[in-house]
């Protein structure tokens, strides 16, 4: 069921259709890193039904922005993906996420969205807030739409990147929204590979992204401000009629938002593994993102595998079950082949077959 709310400001009249709405979660205001608001996520979706126990919708959104950061993915490798010189010389923060998809830079004008469902229906979880957020952002007056696996665009350029992570009883999803970010900064900081810039059709990374302020100044809206913007979207995801319904998390909670925060610290959780193997086969699948598996060989027979890249995992367990089937194997491309075509890795990966997954075992 929608509802219609209106959303004055000085200079303009907006008229949004909304679904059922959101409720806007918020913590005192303090300088915090991004993983705390990661940490923040996941005690929210542990919790929801006790937080908005006397709400009928359980649903979450709220917003966040940090000093310059670097985010990269759950199965990615931080040195393929960051340029750690760059990062380490200008004091920008390097995080790993819990969640897939690519690497990531934020700054004070990039606006981190986080929307948590009871659902455990991640992926349309994921659709519906995807299918809400362009919408929003179209109705005031850019060309805002989905496209991909995961983005939204503006005439082309993308403005905004999300990625969602599945949790027992719940579903997070977080992306960002590019509003006046210091894009050489973002180029410098993040280094993608070259078939992921190709396949946006681009030949660097800042030509591929845009911000929303200029198009807004463009059209002399009132939503160049980024704090009449960040009400605009609060309004469209967590108020009813006038009235934003805001849950404020006490100290207690925000204490144990930073014991889940301490595991994004652990130097061993930000590393990953630093897996040194024998053949690597990658590539990258139209729907899925790229997608890494290296191999451990010792005289010609598999000993150990691992999976890399920016694909969006559902459920763990894919890694162990190639494992499973190629651990032991000669190491031949045929026989290699025939072990995984009895593999369905559609559970574990959103979007990826059977034969897009054998496809990567052609590249070297």
């Amino acid at each position: 069921m929608q509802r219609e709310i209106n959303i004055r400001f000085q200079t303009c009249h907006l008229t949004v259709l909304i679904t059922p709405y959101s409720y806007d979660i918020s913590v005192p205001e303090k300088e915090r890193r991004l993983v705390f608001y990661l940490a923040m996520e996941e005690y929210v979706a542990a919790h929801l039904h006790t937080i908005l126990a006397d709400r009928a919708d359980k649903e979450a959104f709220f917003m966040w922005q940090v000093s310059p950061t670097v985010i990269f993915g759950r199965n990615q490798v931080m040195e393929a993906e960051v340029n750690i010189p760059y990062c380490k010389e200008h004091g920008v923060n390097l995080f790993r996420r819990k969640s897939g998809g690519g690497c990531v830079y934020s700054d004070k004008g990039n606006i981190m969205l986080s929307y948590i469902t009871d659902t455990t229906d991640v992926a349309a979880a994921f659709e519906k807030y995807l299918d809400e957020l362009s919408g929003y952002l179209s109705a005031t007056g850019v060309n805002a739409y989905k496209s991909g696996r995961n983005d939204v665009m503006i005439d082309g350029k993308k403005v905004s990147g999300n990625a969602f992570f599945l949790k027992p009883q719940s579903s997070i999803v977080h992306g960002t929204m590019l509003f006046d970010t210091d894009f050489d900064a973002l180029e410098r900081a993040i280094t993608p590979s070259g078939a992921k810039i190709q396949s946006k059709g681009v030949s660097s990374v800042r030509q591929h992204v845009t911000n929303l302020k200029p198009l807004y100044e463009k059209l002399d809206s009132p939503l160049r401000n980024i704090d009449l913007f960040k009400l605009y979207l609060k309004k469209c995801f967590c108020s009813e009629g006038e009235t934003i319904d805001e849950i404020v998390l006490s100290d207690a909670q925000i204490a144990d938002i930073e014991k889940i925060e301490a595991g994004y610290l652990n130097p061993d959780f930000l590393m990953g593994r630093n897996h040194r193997y024998s053949a690597r086969h990658s590539g990258r699948i139209s729907g899925v993102g790229e997608i890494c598996l290296e191999l451990d060989v010792e005289a010609e027979t598999v000993t150990g595998c691992h999976l890399s890249g920016d694909f969006f995992p559902i459920k763990d367990g894919l890694e162990e079950l190639v494992s499973e089937k190629l651990n032991g194997k000669e190491y031949d491309i045929a026989k290699i082949r025939e072990a995984l075509g009895n593999i369905d890795p559609s559970p574990y990966v959103a979007g990826l077959g059977t034969e897009a997954f054998l496809f990567i075992l052609k590249q070297q």
